[in-house]
């Protein structure tokens, strides 16, 4: 794979984790070895690896940090994982069905870390049985048609998006079906872009620009 391809494959790495991780950054840049393509120039910003992020709320915090920054960025071995300020959320391969609360508690031992992190689960019974409910599968953001573009075969590919994100419910809230919305994946990757989720109305307000 050349270096251009791969720029482009993590660029969308990157924002693709930003959204289901809920990283709140301008600008996020994402490399498996060590190694980012591009600098950061919009802030807050984060380096993005396969497990979690390094946040620099400030340009000067960025410039700060023990990382080689010239055209491109690298990291020594073992990589972001090591630096003080990492999130550690999971592997690359987390569904988007969980929403992460915590996102670390770190305890600094020479050069391993002990990271924690907690997790509250979606109950896939809700999402199903609002999809059943719904008067529409469109997406209430854009009026996106799965069966329109797709036909029926797709129908129900749309996604569920909890309005009250689930990090500020308490213990065992009960969801209603009024608490959830139809909408793309799209749309749903734009509300989780930053963490607190857009508004839905602002995501609209998006698309109207």
């Amino acid at each position: 794979m050349d270096r251009r391809t791969k720029a482009t494959l993590n660029r969308d790495k990157a924002i693709r984790l930003q959204a289901q991780w809920g990283i709140d950054a301008r600008q996020v840049r994402y490399s498996d070895d060590g190694h980012w393509y591009a600098t950061l120039t919009r802030f807050p910003a984060a380096l993005v690896d396969a497990h979690g992020y390094l946040r620099f709320a400030t340009e000067r915090e960025y410039r700060r940090a023990p990382i080689s920054i010239g055209k491109q960025i690298s990291v020594r071995k073992p990589g972001i994982s090591a630096l003080a300020g990492y999130v550690q959320v999971s592997s690359s391969e987390q569904s988007v069905a969980l929403d992460v609360d915590i996102h670390s508690v770190a305890v600094n031992e020479g050069q391993r870390r002990l990271v924690q992190h907690l997790q509250r689960e979606r109950k896939r019974t809700i999402v199903r049985m609002k999809k059943s409910q719904a008067a529409s599968l469109d997406c209430e953001v854009c009026g996106f048609s799965f069966r329109r573009v797709y036909g029926t075969g797709a129908i129900d590919y749309c996604e569920v998006h909890h309005l009250v994100p689930l990090s500020e419910a308490d213990d065992g809230a009960r969801t209603r079906m009024e608490d959830l919305a139809i909408v793309c994946a799209n749309c749903h990757r734009v509300i989780h872009l930053r963490n607190p989720p857009y508004e839905m109305e602002d995501v609209r307000r998006m698309l109207g620009e």
